[in-house]
């Protein structure tokens, strides 16, 4: 469930899991055209990733989860299988698909789609208590995607960090797209 934006205008800090469809309804459907192309063109870019490793979800974030009318692009970090994406690698096209994935900003440029993705490596330890060499790196790098979706800085542009730029001020969802199965 997608909760109310806050009086910000934002989703309130937290991660929420929702269907592609309940997405869909809450920010684009009656929204205008920008939502609608913006939409599309994160279907597609989804689309085209799935058709190259397994993804198990979307974590989409900024503007577009607010109550701006013309945001500019979708942020999406998309969540794979550590060992599905050393497949994928393997292949000379979906290796080159994944890289542009990887770099914030690329897919946008390369490829016209006004999508800003990121990737990041899902890694499946049924049983906590017997880590293997990957378990607290991948517990860290998560923890560090979570942290850094949900501030937003106040400053002005080029203006130094402060401390409130850390705290947790905005929300995003989790769309799952393959499941993590």
């Amino acid at each position: 469930m997608i909760p109310e934006l806050g009086p910000d205008g934002m989703l309130p800090p937290g991660r929420y899991r929702v269907t592609r469809e309940q997405l869909r309804a809450r920010f684009v459907d009656g929204r205008g055209p920008t939502r609608a192309e913006l939409w599309r063109d994160w279907e597609a870019a989804t689309n085209l990733l799935a058709r190259h490793v397994h993804v198990n979800a979307a974590w989409v974030h900024g503007p577009f989860l607010s109550q701006d009318t013309d945001p500019p692009a979708v942020h999406c970090v998309y969540w794979a299988e550590d060992l599905e994406l050393d497949k994928a690698h393997l292949d000379v096209a979906a290796a080159k698909l994944l890289r542009a994935f990887s770099r914030p900003g690329y897919v946008r440029r390369r490829l016209g789609m006004k999508v800003d993705t990121q990737i990041a490596a899902w890694h499946c330890q049924p049983d906590p208590r017997n880590t293997d060499d990957y378990y607290a790196q991948y517990c860290t790098r998560r923890g560090e995607v979570d942290d850094l979706l949900q501030r937003l800085a106040l400053g002005s542009a080029g203006a130094a960090p402060a401390r409130a730029d850390a705290w947790p001020r905005r929300g995003y969802v989790e769309v799952i797209i393959d499941d993590y199965t």
